[in-house]
């Protein structure tokens, strides 16, 4: 079983012209695995991982560089938090060269025939960057 969640990715310049980049993705995941990454002023990791679904309700853990929007800080230790469907939390990521915001919005759990087009896809993928098997090819076998 999968659950499925859009995160849209704000981010914003600290100095003029104070630019902002937006960016949409869908993640659609197992539980324990890890969606959305941080990499830059020394991040490399990823934002969030499902911990578990339940019907209308899944609970994310997220990384120890964010925080939740509106919060105090200190009062999200856990970095854990249940998300409602189509209820959108955002987190912030305040101390790089800019300002990062994630709203995640959990939309359900995937279709089985969601499931099975990624899993085509992922399939695809796997025997599309495959490097071809030294000796398979015709022209070894004309040289014998």
């Amino acid at each position: 079983m999968k659950a499925i969640f859009n995160v849209k990715t704000i981010k914003s310049d600290w100095k003029p012209p104070f630019r902002k980049e937006v960016t949409e993705e869908q993640y659609s995941v197992s539980e324990m695995e890890t969606f959305d990454r941080i990499v830059g002023n020394g991040n490399d990791e990823p934002i969030f991982q499902l911990e578990s679904i339940g019907g209308a309700r899944a609970k994310i853990k997220y990384s120890r560089v964010f925080m939740l929007k509106g919060q105090p800080e200190g009062q999200e230790k856990e970095k854990r938090i249940w998300l409602d469907r189509d209820s959108p939390v955002t987190f912030t990521y305040l101390w790089g060269e800019q300002g990062i915001s994630k709203m995640v919005t959990y939309k359900g759990i995937a279709t089985k025939e969601e499931e099975s087009i990624e899993e085509q896809a992922e399939e695809l993928v796997e025997v599309v960057s495959q490097p071809a098997s030294p000796g398979s090819g015709s022209a070894q076998g004309a040289q014998q």
